[in-house]
């Protein structure tokens, strides 16, 4: 049996794509004991360098050979979704299931690309649960017929060899199944693997952009920063953890607080938050990074007040509709979001291809919601890579497309980050904006737009 051909990626020279441990809500990376430790700061890797580095240590990627045509109807294509949107009856990521949706209705009113057209057969829901995982998946391959899952964005982790076996290209971000290498070359994280538990052996992977961003706008010296960190207790929520408290190590802040012990996205939330909240007092920590879904983020900032506590809570979303709403407002009034994407509190001109798009297909959806961006910008990276297939497409050639070393991800100005790819397949983007909740005004206030900065850390990984 030969020996399949390996293409090497080449070193990129532009900062790679969205999210890291610090920009995601769903995103976290520790230990799950409290540590505490000051490091002397650190200069972050460039793109190029941490690359370099993820090419030394995983090395060469195999050129995927076939001739899957799974869902090719003459010139049209057909595609379809899946993903938590709702858990206990409570959408988490406003927009999750309408992003995609939009982006290829408008691809297809710009006449398709190379010639073709794309049949959206739409989003099913898996409620944050693996069976309905797992059932969904399957129908969409089976009897939907898709050529690709766009997006891919299951709270779960269940479906990794699923995809592999039916060969389906799989655009998202959340969830274990994308923590691979050359194991699962089918899946296209817009997020890279930073909170994946050993996407390098060894090592902590972070980006340092939100942090950074975060200093910048609030004039914080970083020698004044006591940095805390909770997360889930899943392993997405542990690994993000490890990276995120390496990041700010890093950076030469002292961490005393790096805990990963909140329920996962799918497990019933705590009915009393006050025992983390006063864990988190006690330890001293005066800015605080939430690696959680939005309803243990409520519960541990609400507690967090009533205890008297007055640090920075910094979340990683622009997330309008959290102020919408008068309960949730009064909680996360004054909060910190860091993002790796737009948001509208930037300025509308950005997204008013995002909003005309929803607009066509009848939703009312946010435009900057964190799931209509980031299943928009699936959408996106899907069409660009198609884009790029020579001849006839198959499954096959459209991996190999972003697996092959030369596709760079273009971004839409002010509402994704570019990214290079194989290397986004690990690294999320060194692009960063930051805005502040406002209950008052029920607005977001800009502090930082949407910027490449910052750089990678890729150390050893500290228990």
């Amino acid at each position: 049996m030969s020996t399949p051909p390996t293409r090497r990626f080449r070193p990129v020279t532009a900062l790679v794509a969205v999210a890291a441990a610090l920009s995601l809500a769903a995103c976290g990376n520790s230990s799950s004991g409290t540590t505490s430790g000051k490091a002397t700061a650190t200069e972050p890797l460039t793109a190029q360098q941490a690359g370099a580095e993820i090419n030394k240590i995983l090395g060469d990627l195999p050129e995927l050979t076939g001739e899957t045509v799974r869902g090719i109807n003459g010139k049209v294509i057909t595609i379809g979704g899946t993903g938590t949107n709702t858990k206990a009856g409570q959408h988490t990521l406003p927009g999750l299931d309408v992003g995609a949706k939009a982006r290829f209705a408008r691809a297809n009113r710009e006449g398709g690309v190379n010639g073709y057209t794309f049949n959206y057969v739409g989003f099913q829901d898996d409620n944050g649960q693996p069976g309905a995982s797992q059932q969904a998946t399957q129908d969409l391959v089976e009897s939907k017929n898709a050529f690709a899952l766009v997006p891919y964005v299951p709270a779960s982790g269940v479906n990794g060899d699923y995809i592999v076996k039916h060969k389906v290209p799989a655009f998202g971000w959340l969830g274990q199944d994308f923590c691979a290498w050359d194991k699962n070359p089918w899946m296209f994280s817009t997020t890279g693997q930073g909170s994946c538990p050993s996407v390098l052996p060894g090592k902590a992977v972070g980006t340092s952009s939100a942090l950074e961003q975060y200093l910048k706008a609030t004039g914080k010296d970083v020698s004044s920063v006591k940095f805390g960190i909770f997360s889930s207790s899943d392993p997405y929520g542990k690994a993000g953890a490890i990276g995120a408290k390496a990041t700010a190590e890093n950076l030469g802040m002292d961490v005393v607080y790096a805990v990963a012990d909140l329920p996962s996205a799918t497990e019933p939330p705590l009915t009393d938050y006050t025992p983390i909240a006063s864990r988190i007092m006690a330890s001293g920590a005066n800015v605080v990074s939430a690696s959680v879904t939005a309803p243990a983020l409520l519960g541990v900032y609400g507690a967090l007040k009533s205890l008297g506590w007055t640090g920075d809570m910094i979340y990683g979303q622009a997330a309008q509709a959290l102020l919408d709403n008068p309960s949730t407002a009064r909680i996360v009034d004054g909060m910190i979001g860091t993002t790796n994407a737009g948001a509208l509190a930037f300025g509308t001109d950005s997204f008013a291809q995002v909003t005309e798009d929803l607009k066509a297909i009848g939703s009312n959806a946010p435009a900057d919601g964190i799931g209509t961006v980031t299943t928009y910008w699936a959408a996106d990276l899907f069409l660009q890579a198609f884009a790029k297939i020579q001849g006839k497409p198959t499954t096959e050639k459209l991996a190999n497309v972003l697996n092959g070393g030369t596709f760079t991800y273009q971004a839409i100005p002010g509402v994704t980050c570019s990214q290079s790819w194989p290397v986004g397949r690990v690294l999320g983007s060194a692009c960063a904006g930051v805005v502040k909740y406002d209950a008052a005004s029920k607005q977001l206030k800009p502090l930082a737009r949407l910027a490449n900065t910052g750089g990678y850390f890729i150390v050893d990984a500290k228990k």
